[in-house]
């Protein structure tokens, strides 16, 4: 009798081993409630680089604007921040102005590949607000920067 009730117990536990291993791939192969929801890029955060006393998109940067346009567009839960600065070379009030070229043609480039205009919060900040500090008349690529952000909004 000991032994016909190993047995039982021991197919008892590899059938629920089997039931178990069942439940997990069936689970483990659902899609994520994210991907159901579409793409999703929230709390992302990109840099779109310009030459100096340029507000010319060029190719990698208009590559990043139609990513962003492209989850932003299709995730009405989504808004996009846009940040124009701009390095230290030339005057701090026609750098105030070229960040917010740069900042507007990024805008435009986002509202032309699908984003809805009223999503796209735009701001510049010309040479105050730096990614790498430098003295007056230093040219530096990181500085010559539009900010973009993808973040979630409040439900």
């Amino acid at each position: 009798m000991a032994i016909q009730s190993n047995i039982l117990r021991s197919a008892m536990l590899a059938a629920a081993l089997v039931t178990g291993a069942a439940c997990t791939q069936q689970t483990a192969s659902a899609p994520p409630p994210a991907a159901a929801a579409g793409p999703e890029l929230a709390g992302a955060w990109y840099e779109v680089y310009f030459d100096t006393n340029s507000s010319t998109i060029d190719e990698r940067g208009r590559t990043i604007v139609r990513s962003v346009a492209y989850v932003v567009a299709n995730n009405t839960t989504t808004r996009v921040t846009v940040i124009g600065k701009t390095d230290t070379v030339g005057a701090q009030s026609s750098n105030l102005v070229l960040s917010k070229l740069r900042a507007d043609g990024v805008r435009e480039a986002l509202i032309n590949a699908g984003v809805p205009a009223a999503r796209i919060d735009t701001s510049w900040t010309g040479e105050t607000r730096q990614d790498t500090v430098t003295q007056n008349d230093t040219a530096n690529r990181r500085n010559r920067v539009v900010d973009i952000t993808v973040v979630k909004m409040a439900n």
